[in-house]
């Protein structure tokens, strides 16, 4: 089953019964490290794949997991694809990512990559949160080395 289908359809399935919640994103600190990006463009499409982490915050509202995940896929426009992870695994973190549609700045082809992080409430069991951020960097894949930045969650919606 594609991810982006089983998501769509736990959103759908839980708003029906249960209360959506949205956080203003501005109000949390929580950023997720990418590292060891790589990406490029041949005739097949495009492909990228890096390691994301986020560090728990247990005090804040909602408490955010630990996690480390590896994520590669290709074709700009597809949709999520599951990321492998990476760590002990002490909470049910679901981490996909997807590459956006490129542009072009000054003649540099930019890539945009979104990643998403579904959990359950590390403190109500009936409770599930998903963090979902994108960055931008450009397609390095045999012209430079490999890649460190951050992503910033900017929408955070929650369904209790």
């Amino acid at each position: 089953m594609r991810t982006d289908f089983l998501l769509a359809a736990l959103v759908g399935a839980s708003s029906v019964s249960a209360a959506v919640m949205r956080i203003s994103a501005e109000s949390m600190e929580y950023d997720w490290e990418v590292t060891g990006w790589n990406a490029g463009c041949a005739r097949a499409g495009c492909y990228y794949d890096f390691n994301v982490t986020g560090a728990a915050n247990l005090t804040s509202r909602p408490p955010t997991p630990a996690f480390k995940a590896y994520c590669a896929g290709d074709g700009e426009g597809s949709p999520y694809r599951l990321c492998t992870r990476l760590d002990e695994e002490d909470t049910d973190a679901v981490v996909v990512a997807k590459l956006l549609p490129s542009t072009v700045d000054n003649g540099t082809r930019i890539a945009t990559i979104q990643v998403s992080l579904k959990y359950t409430d590390l403190y109500t069991p009936t409770t599930w949160w998903n963090f979902t951020g994108h960055a931008s960097s450009f397609y390095n894949q045999f012209v430079a080395p490999s890649q460190n930045f951050t992503i910033t969650p900017d929408t955070i919606t929650g369904v209790a």
